[in-house]
């Protein structure tokens, strides 16, 4: 299902459920209106005038509390779309062709603060990096052995040094951008910065 049908049926969901909400608040309100009538006008009209004015009441809270429930409810939705496009996001980065995929982490390897170390290959992508992964770092000017056993994360690698362990995968790189990515999304999904 592509990510528009996604966002597509999302809005509709959640404007459905907005306008489902506020037709029961309407319906509530008017309800609770008609029986508040009722009442007042077998009584005097000071009885009647009370009435309407708590029925009225009522009746704001009612559709305040509608609007409340659909605007959470578009706003669930929202977040859950921009979860799920970054999701999308750090798949897309691991199903890059393989010598793609190493140079990006070659690149943020290169960036990282740990001048020396090892490196441990995520369980996943093992074999794919173990092939392409040392040109990549010789095009980067890096000179890094590689360890026979893979690291404990399923995809990236593990820079290792005297008591520093850096993680570079599509997780930590969609991590540490993550403020920047949600807010890209925003604005691709729904124009405008949430």
């Amino acid at each position: 299902m592509a990510i528009d049908d996604i966002v597509t049926r999302i809005e509709g969901d959640a404007a459905a459920e907005a306008e489902a909400l506020l037709a029961s608040a309407r319906t509530d309100a008017e309800r609770t209106v008609a029986e508040a009538r009722t009442r007042a006008a077998a009584r005097a009209e000071q009885a009647l005038e009370r009435g309407l004015v708590e029925a009225k009441r009522e009746a704001e809270t009612l559709v305040a509390g509608a609007r409340l429930a659909a605007r959470d409810a578009a706003l669930t939705a929202r977040q859950a779309l921009g979860a799920e496009a970054l999701a999308r996001l750090e798949s897309a980065l691991a199903a890059m062709p393989d010598a793609s995929y190493a140079e990006l982490l070659a690149r943020e390897i290169a960036s990282a603060p740990l001048p020396a170390g090892t490196l441990r290959l995520g369980s996943a992508d093992f074999a794919r990096l173990r092939a392409t992964l040392p040109a990549a770092l010789t095009s980067c000017a890096m000179d890094l052995s590689i360890e026979g056993a893979p690291a404990d994360i399923e995809r990236g690698v593990v820079l290792v040094g005297d008591r520093v362990r850096i993680e570079v995968s599509p997780a930590s790189l969609v991590y540490a951008r993550r403020a920047e990515l949600e807010a890209e999304a925003d604005r691709a999904l729904f124009g405008e910065e949430g």
